[in-house]
């Protein structure tokens, strides 16, 4: 974490900006704002002009290339290049205009067939709203153009300069005026009034002008967030506002006048009617009575004018200067936003440079108190940021006056805190391509590569960018994802190809995983990566979580929900390139991960194939905090939109959660966590009494071992995970906010923790809403989940709460995918004697429909099976799974404890694959242990998202029952573990 970044954490809540900046309607969501501006365009375009002017215009054919290659250099959008249509006579021109629909008609004074009023008059009856603009190649007849456009008739006069720049200003003068009122008005577009009467003047300074604004725009996009924010933001460019009389000129300040960044004016134009030699002088008087720092540059002939100008504290320029249009354009550098913002003392001196809003944040802290004084009673910070399109920041800073603050220091702060917390918002929700020159903390969520971002990226970043909605604010909490730098497909491509790993593919089934790991571990990656990876760690020293994000992983139909490897790393070597080193080898484990047994075996269930597979990964802050060896957060969890077991008054569509302490592999793997409805989260059956609880609290849990500073990754990616009891957490102080205390002389359990009795994980505080409410946060997020995702969602979280019920805790979500539901068409209504006849019933129960042509059925018997054997266990099923798939069978699955869990006491571990040909799958009870059902998150979803049944039945359950004599009765095909592994 940066000083800076520290600082503002410090600050929390000092300073209540986070509701001042409302970023959400145009980071979040895709830059709305950004791309609700410039919506009326110019793209059809009728040019009307004699053989001879069309000739001069078109430069010799190729005006059509001239313009596009204007439009490439300035306004970087190809798609709003117009398309011209010429006609040479008035009729041609006139049937055209009746038949067809132009944004912009173009004429030159001369037309054959008629003359220039007749013409625009017949215009005029077609279509009386048609935007309709004179060119003329000379000054010959501008004067009665001159009096058409004073007379409505003619929208612009312009003069050819001989240079494509003349219809380009034309075509951006039409654009701005159409667009003017949205933009400025509720899009926080600026604006720049440019005061002129004289057409050849203004014909050779509005092309300048934008050519200068649109520049300077287009080499402010560098900080932009994204490819697609940066092509945005050329539309929110300051608009150009020609106005030719004063009344229209004070027209526009009036209506614009909070969003104008600077006057352009002559001093000699008309008022009401008649040429007033000093109304450009009056305009400014009137401006400066209502704005004292408003930027002004007035131009004249007359050199006598210029004693007048500096009076009214604005600059002043001789029209006939030789440098006239490079002195405007400095003046539009210096005074107008689009140059580095130079700090000043009060008598001048400069102090330092910000290049950008990064740099500006930097230097905030070390700026002499009166600079900032000085600059602030100026307003220059929030032109500045007007220029670069940060309006939001702008108008929180505009209104502020230098006396609200007691001096530079309390200043300081207050633009720090600013500065700081609007970046963080403006990246917290949107995906960035990543720079080195400007990746730094706030970015949240940022990628390297062109590729997909893979399944389980995806929905990180989809999540990222719906987590600016309002409904996820929660008191007491902020929502987020870890800081993630996600490596594209296209890396992974890349990688494999160049090191000649495709050969792979075939090679794999021959090889051990440990062979196919090797191979990988060999090559090497590009130096875009390992800069990009090593720009990353500069910034994070913090633990580290590598995930895969395969193009299939969390997809909705086939989830690949823990096939490939995640890897935790310590980060914490004191040499950078030990640590990029260990981040390298990770991500080569993951690629590896790509063609080891299991997801080979898994792909084999599925209609994919292995060389269709890509490979992404996320490198990932991981949650938690350092207790001295040993790392880990409070607590994580997973939550789903859909409960798959209500009970009571619950619906299905209350959702589920489980949540565990330390990290999050006790929770996905089926280890013991707290489950409960986030609708209910009074409703706990499992902890009703003090013998539930005592008997059903958390007593493990996992953390990362710090002290392996040099680990580098392998096949084992769990080898640096801790597995320890609670009391371990209780020690560090880690576990306070989610314990109970029991009482053994009173057999009594309280919330909170008392030194007096023995702690238990309950997670009671925080289920009653200290710090915050965590049911209340997941109902939101799962019901904003369900809704972009248009079905069920599930969500993996981790939090680290810190101390201090006055803080902010932070909430992270590390992945959402979709969750699939079976959708139920029919009811079943089974009579007693089909009840009767049934092998297995009951009313826990996942999965609706036929599974014909079962005949095979892998039995674990209870009363046979040695809870210490289930790793044995494991390896047998696997061994009957796969000469079941090799003959194209199916089976019926029946076992005690949760299949798939993790930890050999509760059930038999089993992956996916290794029970892949399973079309039915039933729980029950050891016979020394009743055990929950496989609730783990990752097997759980693949379950489900295979459509395989699911039963679970349990000695206590009146509703259920499993007929034990018809399995032992049938004779087996193989038995294992003195029978107690039957495959019949």
């Amino acid at each position: 974490m940066s000083a800076l970044s520290a600082r503002l954490d410090e600050m929390n809540p000092t300073f209540a900006l986070q509701g001042q900046l409302d970023l959400s309607s145009r980071y979040g969501m895709g830059t709305e704002e950004f791309s609700s501006l410039m919506t009326k365009r110019v793209l059809e375009v009728l040019l009307v002009a004699s053989q001879y002017d069309a000739f001069i215009l078109e430069e010799d054919g190729q005006l059509t290339e001239l313009l596009f290659e204007e439009y490439r250099n300035l306004d970087l959008n190809l798609r709003y290049v117009p398309r011209f249509t010429r006609a040479s006579t008035s009729d041609q021109a006139l049937s055209l205009i009746d038949s067809r629909s132009f944004d912009l008609v173009v004429t030159s004074p001369r037309v054959g067939g008629a003359n220039l009023p007749e013409f625009v008059s017949r215009v005029r009856e077609l279509d009386p709203d048609l935007t309709l603009g004179l060119l003329a190649a000379n000054t010959a007849g501008l004067a009665e153009a001159e009096e058409l456009r004073a007379s409505g008739a003619l929208d612009w006069v312009f003069l050819w300069q001989g240079d494509v720049k003349s219809l380009f200003a034309l075509i951006k003068q039409a654009e701005d005026r159409w667009n003017a009122d949205h933009d400025i008005l509720e899009g926080g577009v600026q604006a720049i009034i440019v005061v002129e009467d004289e057409v050849p003047f203004y014909s050779g300074l509005l092309p300048q002008i934008y050519h200068e604004v649109t520049t300077q725009t287009t080499r402010l996009m560098a900080e932009g967030i994204n490819l697609s924010h940066r092509l945005l933001r050329i539309r929110a460019r300051p608009k150009i506002l020609l106005a030719q009389c004063e009344e229209e000129a004070w027209g526009f300040y009036e209506r614009y006048g909070n969003n104008v960044l600077g006057i352009i004016s002559d001093i000699g134009f008309p008022c009401e009617g008649t040429i007033d030699p000093e109304a450009g002088l009056r305009l400014a008087r009137k401006i400066r009575s209502v704005d004292p720092h408003l930027p002004i540059l007035l131009q004249s002939v007359e050199t006598g004018f210029e004693q007048e100008a500096h009076e009214l504290d604005v600059a002043f320029l001789h029209k006939k200067s030789p440098h006239l249009l490079e002195d405007i354009r400095q003046f539009i550098l210096d005074h107008f936003g689009f140059g580095d913002f130079i700090f000043r003392l009060p008598n001048g001196e400069e102090v330092a440079r910000a290049e950008d809003i990064r740099s500006m944040t930097r230097l905030l802290p070390d700026i002499p108190g009166e600079s900032l004084l000085f600059h602030a009673g100026l307003n220059n910070f929030s032109a500045w940021l007007k220029a670069r399109t940060e309006f939001e920041l702008a108008r929180l800073l505009r209104p502020m006056q230098v006396s609200e603050f007691s001096g530079g220091e309390e200043l300081r702060s207050f633009l720090i805190t600013a500065f700081i917390l609007y970046q963080r918002q403006i990246r917290s929700h949107v995906t960035t391509d990543f720079e080195e020159e400007r990746f730094d903390e706030f970015v949240a969520f940022a990628k390297v590569g062109s590729g997909s971002l893979g399944g389980k990226g995806r929905g990180l970043a989809f999540m990222h960018k719906l987590l600016a909605h309002d409904e996820v604010r929660a008191p007491g909490v902020r929502v987020a994802i870890p800081q993630t730098v996600a490596l594209a497909t296209d890396i992974f491509e890349g990688f494999v190809k160049g090191n000649a790993l495709r050969s792979i593919v075939q090679d794999a089934p021959e090889l051990e995983d440990g062979a196919i790991l090797d191979r990988f571990r060999a090559a090497r990656f590009e130096h875009g990566v390992r800069n990009a990876l090593g720009q990353f760690l500069e910034i994070v020293r913090e633990p580290l979580a590598i995930r895969s994000s395969s193009l299939l992983e969390d997809s909705l139909f086939q989830p690949f929900a823990g096939v490939y490897a995640t890897i935790m790393l310590p980060n914490n070597h004191a040499s950078l390139d030990v640590r990029l080193a260990q981040v390298l080898e990770a991500v080569k484990v993951i690629y590896a991960s790509t063609y080891f047994r299991t997801a080979r075996d898994y792909l084999e269930s599925t209609p994919y194939r292995s060389e269709e597979e890509r490979m992404a990964v996320l490198v990932q802050r991981l949650v938690g905090k350092s207790f001295g060896s040993r790392f880990y957060p409070t607590f994580s969890g997973t939550a789903a939109s859909s409960n798959f077991y209500p009970f009571g008054t619950m619906d299905p569509e209350d959702g589920v959660a489980q949540v565990a302490l330390g990290l999050g592999r006790t929770v996905v793997e089926g280890f013991e966590a707290l489950r409960f409805c986030p609708t209910q989260p009074k409703v706990l059956p499992q902890m009703s009494s003090v013998k539930d609880i005592l008997r059903n609290a958390q007593r493990r849990f996992y953390a990362l071992d710090m002290s392996k500073d040099d680990t580098i990754p392998g096949i084992q990616t769990e080898a640096n995970l801790l597995h320890l009891e609670t009391i371990a957490a209780v020690a560090d102080g880690a576990a306070r906010p989610i314990l109970s205390t029991y009482r053994r002389e009173n057999d009594a359990i309280s919330p909170g923790f008392d030194q007096g009795g023995a702690p238990l994980v309950t997670f009671e505080p925080i289920l009653r809403g200290r710090p915050f409410s965590l049911p209340e946060l997941l109902v939101r997020l799962l019901a904003l989940g369900k809704e972009g995702i248009g079905s069920p969602a599930e969500l993996e979280f981790a939090v680290q709460l810190e101390p201090g019920l006055e803080r902010e805790q932070i909430f992270h979500v590390v992945q959402m995918r979709p969750l699939v539901v079976e959708s139920f068409h029919d009811d079943v209504h089974l009579s007693a004697d089909q009840v009767e006849r049934a092998v297995v019933h009951t009313k826990m129960a996942l999965g609706h429909g036929r599974r014909e042509s079962l005949a095979d059925v892998i039995f674990v018997d209870p009363e046979a099976f040695d809870r210490g054997t289930t790793a044995e266990a494991a390896i047998i099923i696997e061994q009957i799974n796969r000469r079941l798939r090799d003959e194209g069978r199916h089976c019926l699955l029946v076992g005690p404890g949760r299949w798939g869990s993790r930890d050999p006491w509760l059930g038999i571990g089993v992956t996916w694959p290794q029970i892949s040909t399973a079309r039915a799958i039933v729980e029950t009870d050891f016979s020394d242990l009743q055990v929950e059902p496989s609730f783990g998150s990752h097997f759980f979803h693949n379950l489900t998202c295979f459509g395989v049944a699911f039963f679970a039945v349990h000695k206590t359950d009146q509703k259920g029952a499993i007929r034990w004599s018809w399995f032992r009765e049938q004779a087996p095909l193989s038995e294992e573990l003195g029978g107690a592994i039957r495959h019949l």
